[in-house]
């Protein structure tokens, strides 16, 4: 009687197991994702959101002068303050400046191979944009009918001069690797056309983001703990404000959503002088 119940609970728990391992294959569920969601507790997420104190600005337009017949039908205007219909300021660099982070290994499975810079309507699009250097290449292309160019020259690393040719060329478009990390973004220019500028920000690292129209920012998948973050605009440089001297914000990353709320920054840091 005793090996009878004995048999019988060794077989109900091998039910029970199997059971469950056939809902997580019908849930698209495997040994993988399991591992990983049993580790969320090493990872967490930091928002935000940035307001301008102030109605929103408005943009100059620039002075367009060349290849005129083809870039003169656009309307090309000043993007170094970006500011939302409700108050959000976009375009602002906010990144881990820490040393030595450990990164999620979801994050480097998931990173695309190349970013993209595209010269489109006699601009680069997106106006800010970064690059994870030790993974990604700069992809560039031409997308209009005049030929285009595009400098930049990081510290401490080669510097670029690249021609496109016209759009539908073959050549209109090439690829560029960053060799080293910089510690604030990189002009990027164009030689033929002045108006046009961008910034690209190469870090050896993924924990980075360019705050939304809206004002809103993520980082995901930051290391629990401390860690110290740099907020950067292209108009004023560093953020500096009370309590992000130098725009640099130490906090403690715990698992989950860290939120830093709403911050609202006055609309005198950012008078051109």
């Amino acid at each position: 009687m005793k090996d009878k119940s004995s048999r019988r609970q060794f077989v109900a728990r091998t039910a029970t197991v199997a059971g469950t391992a056939a809902a997580g294959f019908a849930l698209g569920v495997h040994a993988p994702t399991i591992v990983r969601a049993a580790a969320t507790d090493k990872w967490g997420d930091l928002v935000g959101r940035l307001a301008y104190d102030g109605k929103p600005p408005e943009r100059k337009k620039l002075k367009v002068d060349k290849d005129v017949e083809c870039c003169g039908k656009f309307d090309i205007r000043d993007e170094t303050l970006m500011v939302g219909e409700d108050g959000g300021l976009g375009n602002v660099y906010i990144y881990v400046r820490s040393r030595k982070v450990d990164i999620c290994p979801e994050l480097a499975e998931a990173a695309p191979k190349q970013v993209l810079l595209d010269n489109r309507d006699c601009i680069f699009m997106p106006h800010c944009m970064t690059i994870w250097c030790d993974k990604q290449e700069y992809h560039i292309v031409n997308s209009d009918p005049v030929a285009q160019n595009v400098a930049f020259s990081p510290l401490g690393d080669v510097p670029a001069n690249i021609v496109l040719p016209p759009k539908p060329d073959k050549a209109a478009e090439a690829t560029w690797k960053f060799r080293r990390k910089q510690r604030i973004p990189v002009p990027v220019a164009c030689n033929y056309h002045p108006w046009e500028s961008a910034y690209v920000l190469p870090l050896d690292h993924p924990y980075v983001d360019v705050s939304k129209m809206d004002g809103t920012f993520r980082i995901p998948k930051l290391p629990v703990g401390k860690l110290e973050f740099q907020v950067w605009q292209e108009r004023i440089g560093y953020l500096d404000t009370p309590q992000w001297k130098k725009g640099r914000i130490k906090m403690t990353i715990k698992p989950g959503t860290n939120d830093l709320g709403t911050i609202t920054l006055k609309t005198s840091m950012f008078e051109k002088k």
